[in-house]
């Protein structure tokens, strides 16, 4: 008695045998199974086309979906229409060389609804990270960007399908490119902490090889089984830069006109 569904059908598709659990996911009767072409459980497409598919494989002796599995869409008695994964293999009787052809089903609901839910949460997540109005980007522990938001996009000049899946070290000005591996294996054989837990003034490359100053902030993250994540925010130093140079200039204007004019005045005198 399997847990998972099993029916076993015949050359023409007539259904031979279905198990109690075959019974409990369709809701039909065993009555109401044996006898009857297979292409009652089959939901889409394939129920028109099912025995199709049998005369092709038996005439053809090519196998499509035999020996496989695969995620089609199965029917209940109640028409309605669920994702499985069916798992074909093929019996041959021993005493009269009759073909028989035994299906393994296995319902994707749940799963199904799981990777739903999973998929909300992250697209409520990138949605979160978006929001935030300073770059962030997320990697692994080989350096891989798994995550990163439209403001890092805009200050890098990348689109997120050139970053995600490629090395943080794209990023990485004035030589920390090279040595960024190096930075984190370091990390992860020692523990010792550097940068983690604290911001710090880092050069940073565009895509169009331009660097420029940032302040960057590392936090990590401890995932499932063990895995860890690290997040880096990103503040772009270029304007705060350049209006400390623009103050020291005046400030340098300033003292010279001040101090240069007394200085002459006392030389005149």
């Amino acid at each position: 008695h399997a847990f998972d569904p099993v029916v076993t059908i015949d050359c023409s598709g007539i259904i031979c045998t279905a198990n109690d659990a075959t019974m409990a996911l369709f809701g039909y009767s065993e009555g109401e199974l044996v006898g009857h072409n297979i292409s009652m459980l089959c939901g889409g497409s394939h129920a028109v086309n099912h025995d199709r598919y049998m005369r092709s494989y038996m005439e053809t002796g090519v196998q499509k979906i035999i020996g496989i599995k695969r995620e089609v869409q199965a029917r209940k008695k109640s028409g309605v229409e669920f994702p499985c994964e069916l798992g074909i293999q093929e019996i041959t009787d021993a005493s009269s060389g009759k073909r028989y052809f035994s299906g393994f089903i296995k319902d994707l609901t749940l799963i199904k609804q799981h990777e739903e839910e999973i998929k909300q949460r992250q697209a409520l997540a990138q949605g979160m990270i978006n929001a935030s109005f300073d770059p962030m980007l997320e990697i692994d522990e080989a350096g891989i960007i798994k995550i990163v938001n439209d403001a890092a996009c805009n200050m890098f000049g990348y689109t997120r399908e050139e970053f995600i899946g490629s090395n943080v070290s794209m990023i990485c000005g004035g030589g920390h490119a090279e040595r960024h591996a190096a930075y984190m294996e370091r990390y992860l054989q020692t523990g010792i902490r550097r940068i983690i837990g604290m911001k710090r003034q880092v050069k940073a490359r565009r895509k169009d090889g331009s660097e420029f100053d940032m302040e960057l902030g590392v936090q990590e993250v401890i995932l499932s089984e063990g895995k860890r994540a690290f997040c880096g925010f990103i503040r772009d130093l270029t304007a705060q830069k350049s209006d400390k140079q623009k103050l020291r200039k005046q400030q340098q204007l300033i003292h010279g006109n001040f101090f240069g004019g007394a200085d002459d005045d006392e030389e005149q005198g």
